[in-house]
């Protein structure tokens, strides 16, 4: 991946221009980004909750997709088959991801992730009216069935969120959608 070149270290000191470098090759290398992604999912694919009996899970269960989702998200923003007013949802989508003040802020542990995936999977499903399922297929970097999945999550969401503001947030994705 880097040339010997690349080493940043020795015994005593770090070259901060090769490490400045190298973070140059990976933040301009969208290839070297995701490789990272895949790396890492496959270490923490033993973690991921068995979605094989989905009444036994939670919705917190389903955070562990989270990353998923958003490399989901990220890859369909690149998808030239993605007509570019649907890339407008899916900017949001990643921009909410991304955004420090949420709904539910982040520093909350567990919860704190709930709104992104909520919102991140309302989106998707409103994505999938519109599109073929085969560009999330193609896209999709897990090894569950992405389709069935956000599914599984959406009766989830709507079996456990009873919340008016649950509704406001899916009329807000439908107009950012349309």
């Amino acid at each position: 991946m880097f040339d010997q070149d690349d080493k940043i270290y020795d015994s005593e000191e770090i070259d901060e221009e090769k490490l400045k470098n190298i973070a140059d090759k990976v933040i301009n290398d969208e290839d070297l980004k995701f490789k990272f992604y895949e790396k890492l999912r496959k270490k923490l694919s033993d973690k991921l909750p068995n979605t094989e009996d989905p009444t036994k899970l939670q919705l917190k269960d389903f955070l562990f997709f989270l990353p998923d989702f958003f490399i989901l998200v990220t890859r369909l923003f690149l998808d030239k088959r993605i007509p570019s007013n649907k890339k407008v949802l899916v900017a949001s989508l990643i921009g909410y991801s991304v955004m420090p003040i949420d709904l539910i802020p982040d520093f909350i542990p567990i919860i704190g992730y709930i709104d992104d995936l909520v919102i991140m999977i309302l989106g998707l499903d409103m994505l999938l009216k519109d599109i073929d399922e085969q560009i999330l297929i193609d896209n999709w970097p897990g090894n569950q069935n992405v389709i069935s999945l956000i599914r599984m999550i959406i009766e989830k969401i709507e079996s456990n969120i009873q919340d008016p503001l649950f509704n406001i947030i899916k009329r807000i994705l439908r107009r950012i959608g349309s």
